[in-house]
């Protein structure tokens, strides 16, 4: 995935719960330096998917839609492996 989309991702499950994106540590994860993060929000605000106001970013109607499909992506892609735990052990 890339940093843009991971971005979103990280967005929209941070506006989900309520809280604040850490993106140090989302920099630090992904290896990004600021130069690279500016120009992750620069494509997702180009397509649509985020804008920017005085009181913050906010996810479009768009940018909604996409990023809950790449959650649930992420989510699915990840789920197969705490299934097979218990086989494992």
């Amino acid at each position: 995935m890339s940093a843009s989309r991971a971005l979103l991702v990280l967005i929209f499950r941070c506006a989900r719960a309520g809280r604040r994106p850490n993106l140090t540590a989302f920099c630090k994860r992904f290896r990004l330096g600021v130069a690279q993060l500016q120009c992750a929000f620069d494509r997702l605000e180009q397509e649509g998917l985020l804008t920017f106001s005085p009181q913050g970013e906010s996810l479009t109607l768009q940018g909604l839609a996409v990023a809950a499909a790449l959650s649930r992506r992420v989510h699915v892609r990840q789920r197969p492996l705490a299934a097979c735990r218990p086989i494992a052990a």
